[in-house]
């Protein structure tokens, strides 16, 4: 409706432009007779609308020109009149200053739910620090000044000269990994958890990092793991120096009298007293290498060399996995390996991967046992940034009293098992900065997922 009156006003001044000129063609071939002043007048007029119509419709474009300037400067305060140009141009100027209300309105809100997101960053807890590719800052809440040493920072290069090695690691952690960094967090040394995640904003990509002390959870979760590991030591160790001690008591009983005068003369001893001492020297020895066994079997555990990294195909390892172990399937047992997709690569130490997988298979063909129809499934593929190893089987599964204990060095239901293999295996996923976990369904069998 605007666009109509706007176009009819112009059209209403062209045509009177162009009936004035036509009137001045009319009067020009009569200046002889006297017509100047007529012709004046008339020329005057076309003079007169042309710079009417100009500046109509240069006034017009100029306040649209000052509406849209106003909404690309954000600036809202701009009040546009019609100036008596008509009721259809009010309704024109009344829009614009409605969607500079409405602008106005926005940026108050937004303004307000900055203040409110700001706060809301401000009261938490976690540390949280964001930047741009370029290093710059853009939020840096209260929580986080307890974790860096500088107040005020701009750029995430102001803690290279307060901090290199927190520098680094706010630098280099990956979106959806984690570093565990040692700091001074109000003069005391705490463990720091710092993770990061990665997101978009226009055309700019901002990494998130947040910064979390976990030296409680860490304490306590050593304390209990450090009970549990003493438990299964003193219960390991005890069996074993139990039998020796009660076994030399009794040795040493062969060889005194039954009066308490002393022990017996060389020529007094009974040869089965002789075979009875060697057979209890033979258990003793016996008894001590099993010990000597179990401390080996600990340093061994407790010095795993570090990965020897490479690059290699996942579907690689299976063949070579399934083959090493297809002697241990009896029966109707068997292993299922996929990888998706086919090409599927990990970069880890080969050998060490390989001891994990061996590993979780014999397990699963110990909890197979008796079973017809026992399947090992492995599988591995891409997951939430992580590349995904699971080892599972159909057996009976883990129950749910245990399956917190089994990754504790020598803990083992199993007769004759180490209790090793399960916190070896713990072992090497974290010197490769992954992780091992295990979920059980009673009767549906077992799974352990391993996340690089």
């Amino acid at each position: 409706m605007v666009l109509k009156n706007f176009f009819i006003s112009v059209m209403i001044r062209v045509i009177l432009i162009l009936a004035t000129s036509l009137a001045v063609g009319i009067i020009l071939p009569h200046t002889g007779q006297g017509y100047y002043y007529t012709l004046s007048g008339a020329i005057f007029l076309v003079i007169l609308q042309s710079w009417l119509l100009v500046n109509f419709v240069n006034r017009t474009n100029n306040d649209l020109e000052r509406f849209f300037s106003s909404v690309h400067d954000h600036d809202s305060s701009i009040r546009f009149s019609s100036g008596g140009n008509g009721r259809s141009f009010e309704r024109l100027y009344g829009r614009m200053n409605h969607v500079n209300k409405v602008i106005r309105d926005a940026r108050i809100e937004n303004e307000r739910s900055g203040r409110f997101l700001q706060c809301l960053v401000d009261q938490v807890d976690v540390g949280l620090l964001s930047f741009d590719s370029s290093g710059k800052i853009e939020i840096y809440n209260r929580a986080a000044r307890r974790y860096l040493p500088v107040i005020k920072p701009a750029n995430i290069a102001d803690l290279r000269l307060k901090d290199e090695v927190l520098y680094r690691a706010v630098s280099s952690v990956e979106p959806g990994s984690e570093i565990l960094h040692k700091a001074v967090v109000d003069n005391l040394i705490k463990s720091v958890l710092i993770r990061a995640a990665e997101f978009r904003m226009d055309d700019r990509m901002i990494k998130l990092v947040s910064f979390q002390d976990i030296t409680g959870e860490l304490d306590r979760k050593e304390l209990d793991s450090w009970q549990k590991l003493i438990r299964v030591l003193t219960h390991e160790i005890m069996n074993s120096i139990s039998p020796v001690t009660s076994l030399t008591r009794v040795i040493s009983g062969y060889f005194k009298s039954k009066d308490d005068a002393g022990t017996l003369a060389p020529e007094k001893l009974d040869p089965k007293v002789i075979d009875k001492t060697l057979l209890g020297l033979n258990t003793i020895e016996e008894t001590g290498k099993g010990l000597l066994d179990f401390v080996d079997k600990y340093r061994s555990l407790a010095s795993l060399p570090e990965p020897e990294v490479s690059t290699f195909r996942i579907s690689g390892l299976f063949s070579r996995t399934v083959l090493l172990m297809q002697s241990s399937l009896a029966g109707s047992k068997s292993i299922d390996a996929s990888v998706h997709p086919n090409d599927l690569t990990l970069t880890a130490d080969y050998s060490q991967v390989e001891q994990v997988l061996i590993n979780l298979i014999k397990n699963s063909l110990d909890s197979l046992s008796g079973m017809k129809n026992g399947i090992i499934r492995l599988k591995a593929f891409h997951g939430n940034g992580y590349t995904i190893i699971q080892v599972g089987d159909n057996g009976p599964g883990i129950p749910a009293d245990i399956i917190e204990d089994i990754f504790i060095p020598f803990y083992t239901t199993k007769e004759n098992g180490s209790g090793i293999g399960l916190s070896l295996s713990r072992q090497i996923m974290q010197n490769h900065r992954g992780s091992i976990s295990a979920e059980s369904i009673p009767g549906r069998g077992a799974r352990f997922t391993l996340k690089f």
